[in-house]
C-alpha cells in the first residue's frame, strides 16, 4: 500500500494520541502487573513504530525537494509565496516542517 505524506503524518499523531491514552492508563489507573507489561511494551512498539513512519516519510521525499532552487533563495517574500502556493500542499508541508525544524536548531543552538 503506497500512504500519501498526508496519510503517514495522520497515522503519526494517532500513535501519538494512543502513547499518551496508554501512558495516561499507566499512570492513573490500578491495573495488574500483567497489563502494565502489556502497555508498556504496546508503548514501545509504537514509538519504535512512529520513529520508522518519520524516517520513511523523509527518505521517500520527492527529488525536487531535497533542496530548493537557488533562484528561490532570490525571490522577494511574494513572489517566494507565489512559487510556493504552486507546489502541492505535501511538498509546503514538508517545507514547513523543515523550516520549523531548522529554526529549532538554531534556537537550541543560540541558548547554549
Amino acid at each position: 500500500m503506497k500512504l500519501s505524506f498526508k496519510d503517514i503524518q495522520f497515522i503519526i499523531s494517532a500513535i501519538d494520541n494512543l502513547i499518551n491514552i496508554y501512558k495516561e492508563r499507566l499512570n492513573n489507573e490500578n491495573i495488574d502487573d500483567d497489563e502494565i507489561s502489556d502497555l508498556g511494551n504496546d508503548c514501545m512498539f509504537l514509538e519504535a513504530l512512529r520513529v520508522n513512519l518519520e524516517n520513511n516519510l523523509k527518505q521517500n521525499l520527492p527529488e525536487n525537494q531535497n533542496s530548493l532552487q537557488p533562484d528561490l533563495l532570490k525571490l522577494s517574500a511574494q513572489d517566494l509565496k507565489l512559487s510556493v502556493l504552486q507546489l502541492p500542499i505535501s511538498q509546503r508541508l514538508v517545507l514547513v516542517d523543515a523550516i520549523t525544524e531548522s529554526i529549532r536548531q538554531e534556537l537550541s543552538l543560540s541558548q547554549r
